[in-house]
């Protein structure tokens, strides 16, 4: 998997050459800023790789960031889920609204509309996915703040270390000194050769009693010109697959546009959730646990659980995602969605992963939506519909393809039975009141369930109907199937 690390790792191979031939400025002694700073610009076309601020100034508010969770759910909240205003936010003070506020500005100008609600301002995003070649959202992964370090060290280590020879730290440390001019603290260097060890921008391997370093060369990512042919493919992927940002950080790299599709129908919240989704796909590829933070939407309750995930979701009508999972506490199967995970850390393979996964199997089949219920014992919901066959073949057709392996038995002339198995029977009613005024029985083996759908039809009567227009009497099919 390509990942945003790999285009800067392309960007050092190929440019280079610029950081060797700025040694011989004067003002390389302290960093370059001014030769780094139009070095950036010009050559780089990754947003987060922007000038370092002048020497002895102090900024309040800087647009990049550090943590993207913390972005994250401010952007869910406020401009995807929210239409809320500034006194809604009380995590913290005014001024951390306000810089957040500043932030999504910059990034989404073009999208943020605002509404008045008496006299307090509320901001939201106004998006339309088919007229659009990329993911707005994505401007807030390409936002990461870096330190004069992160910045001089991501250029420097290639450079050192891509003559092809090993070396250990010290010895790192001292050529970082000699050749460049800048004294870098011996732990700051190991953390950032740890770091991209793991991306996979370096390779340590051991001789002795000590560790020795060498650059990892990708010859496909020095010459992007070979992959003009898979610009198509790639436009496709940003907007289509999950972690699209990726192939949009591509694109930019490139310097190419997606010009050939466009998706009417895309989720594009989807991509705050990445952070969150590919740890969940690491552990489910390992069998391990993980312990996710979750944060819950109604009490704002933060708490953690131990959890074997199992399969991801998405809602076809609200777009939400879901990982199905094995809770370690209670033992039982439920879902969570992954806009209400806040953290997940990957722990140690599950020994009952195979276990786990048999009666997961077994079970879902039986899930109409997401929702495991609170009994391991199948609810069986049935209903009859009336429609006039000739006419109103749509009302079939729907039955067959939206009753997801329910049983549908023709009654009779224009009646038909519909029959489901299920653990929570909660989860059918918003699609059975879909078929409202065409219901002429419902039936569930769960009286709460049934009662719930009699309360429903009773409160929409008295929304649409006055009292001389209701039907008279208490045996009306809807009311009493």
């Amino acid at each position: 998997m390509f990942s945003v690390s790999h285009t800067l790792q392309a960007h050092a191979n190929n440019d280079i050459l610029c950081i060797r031939q700025a040694r011989e400025c004067p003002a390389y002694g302290g960093f370059g800023r001014n030769i780094l700073s139009e070095y950036s610009h010009s050559l780089c076309p990754i947003h987060f790789i922007t000038s370092c601020p002048p020497e002895n100034t102090m900024s309040e508010y800087n647009e990049l960031i550090k943590h993207f969770d913390r972005i994250r759910s401010y952007v869910r909240d406020f401009y995807i889920y929210g239409f809320k205003t500034r006194e809604d936010f009380r995590e913290k003070s005014g001024r951390t609204y306000d810089n957040q506020r500043r932030r999504m500005e910059s990034w989404f100008s073009d999208y943020i509309r605002q509404d008045r609600s008496g006299h307090k301002k509320q901001v939201f995003l106004t998006l339309d996915s088919g007229r659009m070649a990329v993911n707005p959202l994505y401007q807030a992964w390409k936002s990461k703040t870096f330190t004069d370090n992160d910045i001089a060290l991501r250029f420097f280590l290639p450079d050192l270390l891509g003559d092809g020879c090993f070396r250990s730290l010290e010895t790192i440390a001292d050529q970082l000194q000699e050749h460049y001019h800048r004294l870098f603290d011996t732990q700051t260097i190991r953390r950032k050769l740890a770091a991209y060890e793991k991306e996979g921008l370096i390779i340590r391997r051991k001789e002795g009693k000590q560790y020795l370093y060498g650059y990892t060369e990708n010859g496909a990512l020095t010459g992007p010109g070979l992959f003009s042919s898979l610009t198509l493919a790639v436009s496709f992927f940003q907007g289509a697959a999950p972690f699209g940002f990726i192939g949009s950080t591509i694109l930019d790299f490139w310097n190419k546009a997606n010009d050939c599709f466009r998706f009417r129908s895309d989720y594009l919240v989807h991509t705050l959730e990445d952070e969150v989704l590919l740890p969940l796909l690491t552990a489910m590829e390992q069998g391990s646990r993980v312990l996710i933070t979750i944060k819950s939407t109604r009490s704002r309750h933060v708490g953690k659980i131990i959890v074997t995930p199992l399969k991801i979701l998405t809602g076809t009508q609200t777009g939400r995602r879901y990982v199905c999972a094995r809770r370690d506490d209670s033992r039982r199967l439920s879902s969570f969605r992954l806009d209400t995970i806040q953290n997940v850390e990957l722990l140690e393979p599950d020994p009952d992963r195979d276990a786990v996964v048999e009666d997961f199997a077994r079970v879902f089949p039986l899930v109409w939506g997401v929702s495991f219920g609170d009994s391991r014992k199948p609810e069986t919901v049935s209903m009859e519909i009336v429609f006039d066959e000739k006419t109103e073949g749509y009302i079939l057709d729907r039955l067959e393809r939206e009753g997801r392996g329910g049983v549908l038995k023709r009654l009779g002339p224009g009646l038909y039975g519909y029959t489901r198995q299920c653990l929570d029977a909660a989860e059918l009613l918003p699609w059975v009141k879909t078929f409202t005024g065409r219901i002429a029985s419902f039936h569930c083996s769960n009286p709460f369930v049934e009662q719930r759908f009699r309360t429903d039809m009773e409160k929409m009567e008295a929304c649409y109907l006055s009292a001389e227009d209701r039907p008279s009497g208490e045996d009306t099919d809807e009311k009493n199937g």
